[in-house]
């Protein structure tokens, strides 16, 4: 994974930052709105709710200020300030164009249409490993769905709770062995649990008409490396409410660097309590959590 160095730490031999991270959920929810999460944040175990869009390049924080100034005398200067407005932005850019990604980031909703044909679909019993990632990545199915194969893709959904065409919930097969299947890169963003449906899908429609840009939260955290390459604490930006501001600026490049996708998330006040007991409004709250 690609660092660049930061400004020296005079209580360490050496700091670095490792590429940020962007976990969003699929609609605005309030997890540390009134608390603080309890311990630092793993990309091979996302937190419940939260979707993993990966590492992403160039993002920056914008936050501006309108501050009102009272000027008096002669020469005239400034005597009072009061801040009258804020905005915040979570700019980034990204080559991630997973389905579940493409549509979490712009504001949008999906709509899979499944395959029809026999032996698409495949009842989920259990993962074969209980471990991080690879809890998502291998599956066993209840028998051998006859028609799928690598490539293809497939979602996951609990028939009882979730409708499977709206589920964000994707991933590409890289292997079928009777009833073991195995799925590409990191698997599923969700864990399957027994019971699940996986059923192959034959398209993906971004549903996104005008004015129908969805709120959903937004987790930004990167590591600190420090002495002997051991990770001792991270850092996390918890956005509570989160919209699209940029549509999906794709620009395509050259065979080096085929494409890159840059995105805006404009940020949206929102009433908080923070650890000391003090509530107020803000874009953001940001924590040190120490490992």
């Amino acid at each position: 994974m690609t660092t660049t160095k930061d400004a020296p730490n005079l209580q360490l031999d050496f700091v670095e930052i490792v590429a940020p991270r962007l976990w969003m959920t699929t609609t605005e929810v309030t997890t540390w709105v009134d608390s603080s999460p309890t311990s630092t944040f793993s990309v091979d175990n996302p937190t419940a709710s939260w979707y993993d869009l990966g590492t992403i390049k160039s993002a920056r924080i914008p936050v501006t200020k309108d501050v009102f100034q009272k000027e008096e005398g002669i020469p005239r200067t400034t005597r009072k300030m009061w801040e009258i407005g804020r905005t915040a932005q979570l700019t980034f850019n990204t080559q991630d164009l997973s389905p579940y990604v493409e549509a979490l980031m712009n504001g949008q909703t999906i709509f899979n249409t499944m395959a029809t044909t026999p032996g698409a679909e495949g009842s989920h019993v259990a993962s074969l490993y209980t471990d991080g990632k690879r809890r998502r990545k291998y599956a066993l199915l209840a028998s051998t769905p006859g028609s799928m194969s690598q490539f293809d893709l497939v979602a996951c959904a609990s028939p009882a709770n979730a409708s499977i065409e709206s589920r964000f919930n994707l991933a590409m097969v890289d292997s079928i062995s009777a009833s073991k299947l195995t799925l590409r890169d990191v698997g599923f963003p969700a864990d399957p649990v027994a019971g699940d449906v996986i059923r192959k899908v034959d398209k993906v429609e971004f549903i996104d008409s005008l004015g129908s840009d969805v709120a959903r939260s937004a987790l930004l955290f990167w590591d600190g490396l420090v002495t002997n390459d051991t990770s001792r604490y991270q850092y996390a930006m918890y956005f509570p409410k989160v919209k699209n501001f940029s549509g999906a600026e794709i620009d395509f490049k050259d065979n080096a660097e085929p494409y890159d996708q840059s995105i805006t998330l404009v940020a949206i006040a929102t009433l908080m309590t923070f650890t000391d007991g003090s509530t107020g409004y803000n874009f953001y709250k940001k924590f040190m959590l120490q490992y």
